[in-house]
């Protein structure tokens, strides 16, 4: 049995300036299947890389230099990647939620603000300026789809929004993959082709290391298993997205009407001891349409919940642990129909932009804190107590395909 934890010590750092892949040090892809309709058959996760200023002073980026992928074989090889631009990868870029962006502009906002404030003199808004201790988050998309009988890889860098900052964000380098195994992806912070040049000066405050890169994580592409298209086995860990009802009458078109949604993962320890899962807010639903695009996700809080010893079942050898979080689709005014699934710490993720059509869906499993300190609040003796040995990883499960009628 293997755990995997994020390795702290892993990192490498310029100056204080360093990057960091934000989930755990496991993920794992299923191999979709080989169909001729590819744009539908295709897995997508995403992932966040932050670029985080730890100097006690502000830096800028260098426009010219972005996030440039490097994925390892089990011996050692590095992969040639090719980069390219495709229509329909335009518009699976523009379905990722833009949220950094703004994510961007608010935090600098808010910290030119206070800067302001308390030296009493106008501060010029720098979108490619790093405050000290901010961190800036990029959000990618790891794909994998079948390519003239060739499986592919491929890493979409962060939304549109974020070229206007940074050029060649817009990029999306592929790899192709000779075979399904284990494999080390890690990104480096660089120029892109032979030139070096750029349109800012050069100054000791310019983010240009080329050698500035995030940790390795374990991609792990791996076919589903045979008996269940919906399910994935890693290490002897069965995860299976379940959805008793593929066909889901739309409500009409009135406030307060709405449609239950059964969809639910179902967990099998198949190995010979037992393992612990987190499941408070870690169960991650994915949606993408008939066109092969990934549905805007964004997570919404109601209010907050206490996480509580059921949130962390033990899962004995040779049993199973299934939650379906409530889920319902609604209409909303002057909108398509949305699918709000709850998240299980008091917030919501919510899918927008449906209509009559066929969809895949999914529920991931994400936890990437590691063998673990969780408080949990008991009423009765109110102390804290710790919640260890959970299991770590970022596991997609083969989608379930469905219609909306």
């Amino acid at each position: 049995m293997t755990f995997f934890e994020s390795n702290e010590s892993n990192f490498f750092e310029i100056d204080g300036i360093h990057l960091r892949i934000w989930e755990p040090n496991l993920i794992v892809l299923p191999i979709p299947e080989n169909r001729s309709d590819s744009s539908i058959s295709v897995e997508i996760v995403e992932i966040k890389v932050y670029l985080i200023n730890n100097t006690p002073n502000p830096c800028h980026l260098n426009p010219n230099q972005t996030l440039i992928p490097e994925l390892l074989t089990s011996d050692g090889q590095v992969l040639q990647g090719q980069i390219t631009l495709d229509e329909a990868v335009d518009e699976l870029q523009r379905n990722i939620p833009p949220q950094a962006a703004f994510g961007i502009w608010l935090r600098q906002f808010v910290s030119n603000l206070a800067q302001w404030l308390k030296r009493s003199e106008t501060i010029v808004f720098a979108p490619r300026l790093i405050n000290s201790g901010l961190r800036i988050p990029l959000t990618l998309a790891l794909r994998l789809i079948w390519q003239n009988n060739h499986l592919q890889l491929q890493v979409i860098n962060s939304p549109n929004s974020l070229s206007k900052v940074f050029r060649f964000l817009d990029k999306t380098w592929f790899f192709n993959i000779p075979q399904p195994e284990s494999y080390q992806l890690r990104f480096i912070w660089g120029n892109y082709g032979e030139s070096e040049s750029s349109l800012d000066p050069p100054t000791e405050e310019t983010v240009s290391a080329v050698q500035l890169a995030t940790q390795f994580v374990n991609l792990r592409l791996i076919e589903p298993v045979v008996s269940h298209n919906s399910a994935i086995e890693v290490d002897g860990i069965h995860f299976e997205t379940l959805m008793p009802e593929r066909v889901l009458i739309l409500p009409e078109k009135k406030r307060g009407i709405k449609t239950r949604m059964e969809l639910g993962i179902c967990i099998t320890n198949n190995t010979s001891t037992a393992v612990r899962f987190s499941l408070f807010a870690t169960i991650i639903p994915q949606l993408v349409g008939a066109d092969g695009q990934l549905h805007f996700q964004g997570y919404y809080r109601r209010g907050t919940k206490r996480p509580s010893e059921s949130d962390f079942p033990l899962v004995m050898p040779g049993e199973s642990f299934t939650l379906f979080p409530y889920s319902e689709l609604s209409w909303r005014k002057l909108d398509p129909f949305t699918l709000i699934i709850e998240a299980g710490d008091g917030g919501y993720w919510n899918l927008d932009g449906l209509k009559a059509g066929i969809y895949q869906i999914q529920l991931a499993y994400n936890n990437k804190y590691t063998v673990q300190e969780i408080e949990i609040y008991d009423r009765e003796s109110l102390n804290t107590n710790l919640i260890e040995g959970l299991w770590i990883g970022m596991v997609s499960t083969p989608k379930i395909e469905f219609r909306l009628v």
